[in-house]
């Protein structure tokens, strides 16, 4: 089977060689698989930056996307990209993502051996240094775990399109993005309507290193974005499971009982626990700190993007804002 590795990439030229350069060192030859940029409107000479890094199975294509489509211009790049791959297999990343030399094996093997339909893989955030850093190693852990138990109890998964791989012809059978309609989480969206076509899910180690958030205001700017994405099991746990700390804050405060105080202890180091073990799955031992204030931080920018949607803030995307 063939790999296509998707990319669009807007505005990117200062990650893309990396990203270019982490795929030729792939243990796969370079015959098996190709790769197929998507230049989404970039100003700052993103294309010419990845013909300079140079890979023996590049294709550039710029997006022209429609301004009277309903779709995102993030859509309309990946719907280009996936109608141009001729790969068996589509691979998806993100213009500034590292991947190790074992990326692309890792992520088609359970499609090759006929176990999956689509792989969902992990996303970490490097360098791992810093508040907002080692918060957001410790979301995408914890938000790769749940998701991972969601899609055992039978329930549509999540996924990043940082890392990620299905069959081509799942996304024609879904009808694309244009029957998927307008999403902001277009990952997300996209694996539901593969979970509501039955394809099964299976979830590798192989990560994805992207860019930290420079700055909480643009964490905050981030999370609002993803807070626009539609109601599902997996949205409900994510965003249940940190009220039950708060729950038991709460209620140990309220009453000044020892034993509720005890409760909201044991509660919490149950989550940092859980945390910490995803963290480590993926390899991300220097983002352990991040495990210990995961849920307290989580209640806080829950608080924040709460806030900035009342301000009525838009959402910016792929160079766009959206209402």
């Amino acid at each position: 089977m063939m790999a296509s590795v998707v990319i669009t990439a807007h505005n990117e030229a200062a990650g893309i060689g990396a990203t270019l350069a982490a795929l030729r060192r792939q243990s796969v030859p370079p015959g098996e698989y190709e790769i197929v940029l998507i230049d989404d409107r970039s100003t700052d000479g993103t294309a010419e930056a990845a013909r300079a890094a140079g890979h023996p199975s590049l294709r550039v294509h710029p997006s022209a996307p429609d301004p009277a489509s309903p779709l995102t211009t993030r859509q309309q790049a990946l719907d280009l990209g996936f109608r141009l791959a001729r790969g068996d297999i589509v691979l998806t990343l993100d213009g500034d993502c590292v991947v190790g030399p074992g990326w692309l094996a890792a992520m088609c093997a359970p499609i090759r051996a006929g176990r999956a339909d689509a792989v969902a893989g992990p996303v970490g955030f490097a360098p791992a240094r810093g508040a907002v850093a080692l918060w957001q190693n410790a979301d995408a852990a914890y938000y790769f775990a749940v998701s991972a138990l969601v899609a055992r109890a039978g329930f549509a998964p999540g996924a990043f399109f940082g890392n990620f791989a299905f069959r081509r012809p799942l996304y024609a059978a879904t009808g694309g993005f244009g029957a998927i309609g307008f999403a902001l989480t277009e990952d997300l969206a996209f694996a539901q309507a593969l979970h509501r076509g039955g394809a099964a899910f299976a979830f590798a180690r192989a990560r994805a290193d992207v860019a930290p958030c420079p700055s909480p205001a643009a964490l905050v700017a981030r999370t609002l974005r993803i807070a626009r994405g539609p109601v599902s099991a997996l949205a409900a746990v994510l965003a249940a499971v940190p009220l039950t700390l708060l729950a038991c804050v709460a209620a140990a405060a309220a009453t000044g009982s020892a034993a509720l105080w005890a409760l909201a202890g044991l509660r919490w180091l149950a989550g940092a626990g859980f945390v910490a073990a995803a963290l480590l799955r993926h390899g991300r031992r220097d983002a352990l700190a991040g495990a210990v204030l995961y849920e307290a931080g989580a209640l806080m920018l829950a608080l924040a993007v709460t806030a900035a949607g009342l301000r009525g803030a838009r959402v910016g995307w792929g160079g766009r804002h959206y209402g």
